[in-house]
């Protein structure tokens, strides 16, 4: 029977310098919020079909250590989530959601760095959600 599930993605990440741009494309099926270095970004809802969600990081990335959470929710414990950035500076594969982001059903280990590794279950396409649209240009 499906449960509820509300948990913590999450991933620590350098940079050599704030960058000038940045902007995360996310798929957060059904639900999540995006904190990038505690300051809530952005809410997210989303069903497979869904175009990849645009935010804007740049503001609120900085030289050094930085740490992007999601933190996801699903009413019937299924669901799915898809992280990248892309701008100046940025390692778009040391970032991207995969086996490098930890989890936690816990807000306290989030904040600390625990967790356990994330599963992973592939790239897209993954069922039911296909390959994530990309966003309409200029968005």
């Amino acid at each position: 029977m499906p449960q509820p599930l509300h948990f913590y993605a999450f991933r620590d990440f350098e940079l050599a310098a704030a960058p000038r741009s940045a902007r995360a494309l996310v798929f957060a099926d059904p639900e999540a919020v995006l904190w990038v270095d505690g300051a809530r970004v952005a809410d997210l809802r989303q069903k497979p079909g869904d175009p990849l969600a645009i935010v804007d990081l740049a503001p609120r990335l900085r030289a050094g250590r930085n740490r992007v959470v999601l933190e996801a929710s699903s009413e019937d414990g299924i669901g799915g989530l898809l992280f990248g950035v892309e701008g100046e500076g940025i390692d778009a594969e040391t970032i991207a959601s995969g086996p490098g982001w930890r989890v936690t059903r816990d807000a306290g280990e989030a904040e600390s760095g625990a967790g356990r590794p994330a599963i992973v279950w592939g790239r897209p396409p993954q069922a039911p959600w296909g390959y994530p649209q990309r966003p309409a240009a200029g968005r």
